[in-house]
């Protein structure tokens, strides 16, 4: 019976046929800013990043983000990007979505794994080993990409179009076969799930922080892979979780920065411990530029916006493909699935030529000052290592309080909207308590096994790892791994109460 749920759960792709095309119309469009509004009322930032709305206001956030972390950052952030980043095919951005970001890669894929039999855990073991080499060749063509686009950044030469289509196409070509190494397995995995199995993982679809009991202290690992590859393996049970218990409707919702995922944002979210607010920094990008260079993005927008609508339709192409591997796998058309994602490719490197050459003009045009305030807000996400270790332990806790203000507010400044509750007040008081917030069932449950009231040492704990804390936890921030810098943000949360 629950496998009859599960299947049918998926729905008809008719459903969906026209979504894609659909996107932008007036209609639909409205719908969105409906829906986004209210979820933005719920968590501004989770809508931002993971509602998966393309309307014109969130491509220009879009892309005045990925332009501030491009101007203001090195080659090497361009590089960084998370795990499940690469074959972004199986609905995971929608369960996070849904989820308030309760949702974690990590915590889901180490319960799916947990639940798994050894037969289940090496069937997906073998596509991550089957998958390797091409992945590994998916990186490389990727830097081929950042090397070209940089070289623009930084001479001013112009990009080779067709030279870049011809890369962007490959660099697809290779996620594609990732993605169908994954699809298989996927596909396999669900077909030897035992109705125990399939009732579990459906129940942490509706409530994924009760995955978090069950993957703690779990050490995902199969023989034949090394430490690198067993955390592809629970990735891959991760999104194994969200493909089996979601919707086609989930697989159509990518992040806000994709297409053209090439400049540098996710290493500034990294560096800043995950606080950096896409809007935020949007809106103070925007107001340190002047009219013409603002101009300068809003017609980048405008050029834009036809090539990220055939990709979105070209995308959805792609994954009706890969779903025939779940409903009849002789179905499925390998050579039809390479060729969308070949033009999936060519479109994402010319929204990135687009993007690329609206912000080398706007950097070239930029005076010294501007430059410098843009740094300035840089400032405001990354911390400089150095630079903080030399800093008396006030002064230190100063600095690194901005890696909490984002989310949080400065003391007494706190405002409706923030992802994060207020920590006005937060000594002597109850765990989860305070304000109107909404707090996830993983604090509460701390609080209610005998978590009691903050004090530093509770603190400490949290702040060096919140998820080791709070298993399930909604906040992204990853810890202090420094007890130094730990005890800094203490005595500056103490000194400012």
């Amino acid at each position: 019976m629950m496998k009859t749920i599960m299947e049918a759960k998926r729905g008809s792709f008719c459903a969906i046929l026209l979504l894609c095309a659909l996107l932008f119309t007036p209609a639909v469009a409205e719908g969105q800013k409906k829906q986004g509004k209210q979820a933005k009322e719920r968590d501004e930032w989770t809508a931002e990043e993971y509602s998966g709305l393309r309307g014109e206001k969130e491509l220009r956030t879009a892309l005045a983000s990925k332009g501030f972390t491009w101007i203001t950052g090195s080659p090497a952030d361009n590089e960084k990007l998370s795990i499940g980043k690469n074959a972004q095919f199986f609905g995971f951005v929608a369960l996070r979505y849904e989820s308030g970001r309760a949702a974690s890669r990590g915590t889901l894929g180490r319960a799916f794994y947990a639940i798994a039999s050894e037969e289940q855990r090496a069937l997906v073991a073998r596509a991550v080993l089957a998958q390797k080499e091409e992945l590994a060749e998916w990186w490389r063509a990727r830097e081929g990409i950042l090397t070209l686009l940089e070289n623009h950044l930084y001479t001013g030469e112009a990009i080779d179009r067709e030279r870049l289509g011809a890369m962007g196409a490959h660099f697809s070509l290779l996620g594609a076969r990732v993605a169908i190494h994954e699809a298989r397995a996927f596909a396999a995995l669900e077909d030897s799930l035992t109705e125990d199995q399939l009732e579990r993982i459906a129940s942490w679809r509706a409530d994924a922080e009760s995955a978090g009991n069950v993957g703690r202290g779990i050490r995902v690992q199969a023989t034949g892979l090394n430490r690198e590859d067993a955390k592809q393996l629970e990735d891959l049970f991760a999104k194994a979780f969200s493909w089996l218990t979601g919707t086609p409707e989930d697989n159509e919702v990518i992040p806000i920065g994709q297409p053209a995922q090439f400049f540098g944002f996710v290493s500034i979210r990294h560096k800043s411990g995950h606080a950096a607010n896409r809007g935020k920094i949007a809106k103070d990008f925007f107001a340190v530029l002047t009219d013409e260079q603002r101009e300068i993005i809003f017609d980048a927008v405008e050029a834009e916006e036809a090539v990220v609508r055939e990709f979105l339709e070209v995308r959805h192409e792609f994954l009706n493909e890969l779903a025939s591997l779940r409903r009849a796998s002789s179905a499925f058309q390998e050579r039809t699935a390479h060729h969308l994602a070949e033009e999936m490719g060519r479109l994402e490197v010319e929204a990135a030529r687009i993007e690329a050459e609206a912000y080398t003009r706007i950097r070239a045009s930029m005076t010294e000052e501007q430059l410098a305030d843009a740094m300035s807000i840089r400032g405001q996400y990354v911390i400089d290592e150095t630079q903080v270790a030399a800093l008396d332990l006030k002064e230190r806790g100063a600095v690194l309080s901005v890696l909490c203000s984002g989310c949080h507010g400065l003391p007494g400044q706190h405002r409706e909207g923030l992802p994060a509750p207020s920590l006005d007040g937060i000594w002597g008081r109850p765990i989860a308590s305070g304000g109107e917030f909404e707090y996830s069932a993983a604090l509460l449950r701390v609080r209610g096994e005998g978590g009691g009231k903050w004090t530093e040492e509770l603190m400490d704990r949290f702040l060096a790892g919140p998820k080791r804390f709070a298993p399930g936890t909604k906040m992204e921030f990853q810890g202090l791994l420094n007890p130094e810098d730990r005890k800094a943000i203490i005595e500056h949360m103490k000194a400012s109460r």
